[in-house]
C-alpha cells in the first residue's frame, strides 16, 4: 500500500514518478510461468509490459537489430518497490521475452528473459584450446532450441568459424575445434536458437595454441627379474627423461617396490602397460614423505599405486600449468590391517584420526583427472592451497569419469575457479565417511563450478553434506558511496577469516547490497586499498546512505545439474551463494536441498541471492536425518540475525517444478524475501509447504498436493500469496 499511496501523491502533486530500474530477471522461464524481477523504484501500482522476440533466421553476431514495437501489458501477481512478479501469457510460445516495468508515464530499462547468459568458458588446455580440441561454455539459457543453437569463433579479422556442437543444454555448450584451425586470439559467440539477432552473446576470449607436444622418447624401466632394485630402476628412467627434457617413462607389466618420493620431471609421461598390469607399492612408513609423487607439468597414466601410511599420494604446486592423470588406480589405506584409529594390531599402529591423509592435493592450473579409480581412507580430492593465492590458484580443471571412494572426505575445493566435475561416482566407504565441500576458508572465491551427472552416496559420518558451500570471512559491513565502478567505504574494512593472519587483498570477493537502495545486486571486487574499492561493473541502482553492504568471499555462479544423491546429508548453499543453479537432480534418503543465508561466527553477513532449484526430485525423503532434524526438505532458510543487522539474507530465490514424492516438505524460513514456489508437487506428507513468520513476499503458484493434510502451514503462511491451479 505504501508504494501505491506514494504514486498517487506524486501524481496529485504534479510530479511524475521516477522510472523504475530492473536489477535482475529470473530465467529460464516458460509461458504460463512467473518471472521474478528484482527492481528499484517500482510500486504496488506498477505494471509490466512484455513481448516475445521473433526467432527467425539470425545474422552474424553484431548485426543491427531492434525490439518490436508491440508490447503486451501484464498485471503483476505481486508488486512492491524492490520486486515485481508477473506470469507470462499461457498462449505464448516458448522463447525469449523482453520485459519492462511501467510506473505511470515512466518505463524501466528493458531486460530479456531467456537470452543466453554465459558465465565462463574452458578449453582443452584450460584458458586455451588446441586445433582438434574443444571449448565449453557454461551458464544459463545457453540452448533453448538445440537444433538452432550456435557456437562460433571470430578471429581478429572478423572471420567466423562455426563449431560442431557436441553438447547443447540449458546450462552447457561444447564444441569441437577444427583440426586446421589456426592458432591465435578468438572471441567466442553463442546463440541459443531463440530471439533473433538480439540474442547473440559473447562468451569471452579464447586463445587457440598449437597442440601441446612433449617429447616421445621412451625410457623403459629396466627390471632384471625377482629381487631387482625397482626403486632405482624407476629413478634412473626418470633421470634420463629429465636430462632429455621430457619423454615417456614406460613401466612394463609387473610389481614395483618404491622406497621414497618420486618426482616426475616436467613434460614427462609416467606410463604403465595397463592399470591392471602395473602396480607401484610404497612401504608402511613410520614417517612418510610429504608426498609420494610430485607431479608438475607432467602426466601419469595406466598404472596402479598402493600405499599405507601416507600424507599425500600425488601433489602438484601452484606453478604447475599442466597435469594429466588418466586411468590411474590408487589404494591409499592408512588403516590397512587395523582394528581402528590409534589401535595396534600385529605390530602396526593405525593413525589416531580417520581424516588423516590425502590422495590428490592439487594447487596448480589446467589439470585433468579422468577415468581413474581412487580410494583413500582419509580425503581423496583436495584443491586446497591452504593459503591466500590471490590471482592464481587450482583453476581450469577437469575431474571426470572417476570412481572416488573415501573414508572421511571425498572432495574439498578451496579457491576453485572454472572446474568441471562430472560423471564421477563419489562414495563414502566406512561408517565415518563425511561430506564434500566447496569452500572459501582462507580465500576470496570458489566459483564457476560445473558439478553434473555425478552419483554421490553413502555418507554417514561428520556433517554428512552431500555437497556444501562453506567457509566464513569478511572484509566489510556497513554503508558506502558509489561512482561508476568505484566504491568508497564509510569506515575502514576489518578482515577476518580462518587464517592466523587474514589476507587483505580481496580481489575476487563480492560486494552484496543487503538492504536499502539497490538491494539484491552484487559486484565482484577487482581492487582494494583502504576504503577505496573497485568492482567489476557499475551498479544498475547505486547504493546510497540507506544501503547496507556486505563484502565477503564469493561462492557463486555454480551449477549443480543432473546428479544423483543417495543416503547422506544435504546439498546446501551455505551462505554467500549468488546465482547458483540446482537443477534436474534426484535425491533419496537425504536431508535437504536448500539455500542458507546467515552470519557465521559473527564475522560477516553471507546472503543467498537469486538461487534457483528447478526440476529436482526427492524420490524418497526418509533417512537418518529425518529422525534427527525433521523431514527432508527443499527450500530457503536464513539464520543468526543480530541487532546489528536483522534484514533479509535471502532474496529472489526460485523453486520451480520440483517433485517431492514422500517424507519431505518445502520449507521457507528466516528472513527470506521474495521467494517463488511454482509448479511444485508434494506427495504423501502431512505438510506441503512450511513458511516461517519472517518470510516476506512469498508467492505460491500452481503447486500440487497429493495425500497432504495441510498444503500450506507455519507462522508465516497467512502472509504468502497463494495462486491456485488455473490462475
Amino acid at each position: 500500500m505504501r508504494g501505491a499511496m506514494l504514486a498517487v501523491l506524486l501524481l496529485v502533486a504534479g510530479v511524475a514518478p521516477a522510472a523504475p530500474t530492473i536489477l535482475w530477471v529470473s530465467d529460464p522461464v516458460r509461458p504460463d510461468e512467473t518471472v521474478v524481477l528484482l527492481t528499484e523504484g517500482a510500486s504496488a501500482a506498477s505494471t509490466v509490459e512484455a513481448l516475445r522476440l521473433v526467432d527467425g533466421p539470425t545474422a552474424k553476431p553484431g548485426a543491427a537489430a531492434a525490439l518490436p514495437a508491440q508490447w503486451t501489458p501484464l498485471h503483476p501477481l505481486q508488486a512492491a518497490r524492490q520486486c515485481v512478479k508477473v506470469a507470462l501469457p499461457a498462449s505464448w510460445e516458448p522463447g525469449t521475452f523482453a520485459l519492462r516495468v511501467r510506473e505511470g508515464g515512466e518505463v524501466s530499462n528493458v531486460s530479456l528473459a531467456n537470452a543466453p547468459d554465459p558465465w565462463w568458458l574452458q578449453g582443452d588446455e584450460g584458458q586455451s584450446a588446441t586445433p582438434g580440441g574443444w571449448v565449453r561454455v557454461f551458464g544459463k539459457c545457453l540452448s533453448l532450441d538445440p537444433q538452432a543453437t550456435r557456437l562460433l569463433l571470430r578471429d581478429g579479422a572478423g572471420t567466423d568459424t562455426p563449431l560442431n556442437l557436441t553438447q547443447a543444454t540449458t546450462w552447457a555448450l561444447a564444441g569441437a575445434l577444427p583440426d586446421a584451425l589456426q592458432p591465435g586470439e578468438y572471441e567466442v559467440f553463442i546463440h541459443n536458437g531463440c530471439g533473433g539477432d538480439l540474442t547473440w552473446r559473447s562468451a569471452g576470449k579464447l586463445t587457440v595454441i598449437a597442440p601441446v607436444a612433449w617429447k616421445t622418447d621412451v625410457f623403459t624401466v629396466a627390471t632384471e627379474g625377482e629381487g631387482a632394485d625397482t626403486d632405482k630402476a624407476i629413478h634412473d628412467a626418470l633421470k634420463q627423461a629429465q636430462d632429455n627434457g621430457g619423454g615417456i617413462v614406460y613401466l612394463p607389466r609387473g610389481t614395483y617396490d618404491v622406497k621414497g618420493q618420486l618426482v616426475i620431471p616436467p613434460h614427462t609421461v609416467l606410463r604403465g602397460e595397463g592399470m591392471g598390469l602395473v602396480s607401484l607399492h610404497w612401504p608402511d612408513y613410520e614417517t612418510p614423505p610429504d608426498s609420494l609423487i610430485v607431479a608438475n607439468d607432467c602426466a601419469i597414466e595406466d598404472l596402479s599405486l598402493y600405499c599405507r601410511n601416507h600424507l599425500r599420494v600425488i601433489t602438484n604446486e601452484p606453478t604447475s600449468d599442466r597435469l594429466r592423470l588418466r586411468r590411474v588406480r590408487i589404494r591409499a589405506d592408512a588403516f590397512f590391517m587395523a582394528l581402528g584409529p590409534g589401535e595396534t594390531f600385529r605390530g602396526r599402529t593405525a593413525p589416531s584420526k580417520i581424516s588423516e591423509g590425502y590422495v590428490l592435493r592439487l594447487t596448480g592450473r589446467n589439470f585433468q583427472v579422468t577415468d581413474c579409480d581412487l580410494w583413500g581412507s582419509g580425503a581423496v580430492l583436495s584443491l586446497d592451497p591452504h593459503c591466500f593465492t590471490g590471482q592464481r590458484g587450482p583453476w581450469y580443471g577437469v575431474i571426470s569419469g572417476n570412481r572416488i571412494a573415501y573414508g572421511s572426505t571425498g572432495h574439498l575445493f578451496e579457491n576453485a575457479d572454472c572446474l568441471i566435475f562430472e560423471r564421477n561416482d563419489v562414495m563414502g566407504r566406512g561408517t565415518c565417511a563425511g561430506g564434500n565441500g566447496i569452500s572459501t576458508y582462507w580465500n576470496n572465491f570458489s566459483r564457476h563450478i560445473y558439478y553434473a551427472g555425478n552419483h554421490v552416496h553413502d555418507l554417514y559420518g561428520i556433517d554428512r553434506e552431500m555437497v556444501t558451500l562453506d567457509g566464513d570471512g569478511v572484509a566489510y559491513f556497513g554503508t558506502a558511496s558509489a561512482d561508476g565502478t568505484r566504491l568508497t567505504l564509510d569506515a575502514d574494512p576489518v578482515f577476518r577469516d580462518y587464517a592466523p593472519t587474514p589476507h587483505t587483498d580481496y580481489r575476487g570477493g563480492v560486494v552484496y547490497i543487503l538492504d536499502g537502495t539497490g538491494a539484491g545486486q552484487y559486484r565482484i571486487v577487482t581492487a582494494n586499498a583502504g576504503r577505496d574499492w573497485t568492482v567489476d561493473r557499475p551498479w544498475e541502482a547505486p547504493p546510497d546512505e540507506t544501503s547496507t553492504l556486505s563484502i565477503v568471499p564469493f561462492r557463486g555462479r555454480n551449477l549443480f545439474i543432473g546428479n544423483l544423491f543417495e543416503d547422506g546429508g544435504p546439498v546446501q548453499l551455505y551462505g554467500s551463494a549468488a546465482d547458483v543453479i540446482v537443477a534436474e537432480n534426484r535425491g533419496a534418503r537425504m536431508d535437504a536441498m536448500f539455500a542458507w543465508g546467515l552470519t557465521q561466527h559473527g564475522w560477516g553477513w553471507h546472503p543467498a541471492w537469486r538461487c534457483q532449484f528447478l526440476d529436482n526430485q526427492f524420490v524418497e525423503g526418509s533417512g537418518y536425518g529425518a529422525r534427527i532434524q525433521g523431514p527432508a526438505f527443499m527450500g530457503v532458510v536464513t539464520s543468526a540475525p543480530t541487532e546489528q543487522y536483522s534484514g533479509p539474507l535471502a532474496r529472489g530465490n526460485i523453486l520451480r517444478r520440483n517433485v517431492l514424492q514422500s517424507g519431505s516438505v518445502i520449507s521457507l524460513g528466516g528472513t527470506c524475501q521474495d521467494t517463488l514456489v511454482e509448479g511444485c508437487t508434494v506427495r504423501r506428507h502431512p505438510i506441503g509447504i512450511r513458511i516461517g513468520k519472517d518470510a516476506q513476499g512469498v508467492l505460491l503458484r500452481r503447486n500440487v498436493f497429493e495425500d497432504v493434510a495441510q498444503p500450506v502451514a507455519g507462522d508465516g503462511a497467512a502472509n504468502a500469496l497463494v495462486v491456485p491451479e488455473g490462475k
